[in-house]
């Protein structure tokens, strides 16, 4: 009876001395799979070298860590390197030709085409245009102030970034860059303010503005015409 008593008793410290401490568990637990990186796959691109006619580099990516590769030329020598340690590399100034990339060693067998880089997309802008969109109202108190807001157009072919430049008649700037997408695409809005007038027998108060798109690389630049605002005064402004 006794006996029996004993092992009922020790049924819970035996559970209790199996209890591993927390950080133990953790380390015992089975670890949870790494995510699987899906290597990139191995391509080949010709970029015209710079400054040099008949000229091309051959860019290399995504072959395997320090993989030694074959560059092959139709009608020339092929020749043997080896691509770094995130598997890319550029061979600069070769002669122009039709390329394609033999990966040897482990993963090797395989031929990669070389394909031409796309060509670079380029802006010709061809005209600005600027009109007035603010104030909106028949008349305006010329007493006060009032913010006159201009919208401008530029209009051309291509595709990329364009810097333009406003300049308004009371010496507010503005040179925000565009991103351009032809034929046509708006400019962010240039706003300035028109002084009050003391007076309500002097001259209407008058404002201007004018767009241009400053010289860019190989490109001219070009100007809108000087755009003029003269508001209309409410009787007795």
């Amino acid at each position: 009876m006794n006996r029996q008593r004993r092992c009922a008793l020790l049924a819970p410290l035996l559970a209790s001395a199996v209890a591993l401490p927390p950080a133990v568990a953790a380390q015992a637990a089975p670890a949870e799979p790494a995510a699987v990186q899906v290597p990139a796959a191995p391509a080949c691109q010709l970029k015209p070298t710079a400054n040099a006619q008949n000229r091309v580099d051959v860019v290399l990516t995504g072959f395997a860590a320090n993989q030694r590769v074959t560059i092959n030329r139709a009608g020339g020598r092929p020749a043997d390197t080896r691509v770094d340690a995130q598997g890319n590399l550029t061979a600069k100034n070769l002669r122009d030709g039709t390329y394609s990339i033999r990966a040897q060693g482990r993963g090797g067998g395989s031929t990669v085409p070389c394909a031409d880089a796309p060509a670079p997309v380029k802006v010709d802008i061809a005209d600005a245009d600027v009109v007035a969109t603010k104030p909106d109202t028949p008349t305006v108190p010329c007493n006060q102030t009032t913010a006159v807001t201009f919208a401008g157009t530029l209009k051309g072919t291509g595709t990329g970034d364009v810097r333009v430049k406003w300049v308004g008649s009371t010496g507010k700037q503005s040179q925000p860059t565009v991103k351009f997408t032809g034929p046509s695409t708006p400019v962010p809005e240039f706003t300035i303010t028109a002084p009050a007038r003391a007076n309500p027998a002097a001259d209407a108060p008058t404002v201007t503005a004018q767009l241009t798109v400053p010289q860019q690389g190989s490109e001219t630049g070009v100007s809108s015409e000087v755009f003029r605002v003269t508001l209309r005064c409410a009787a007795g402004t």
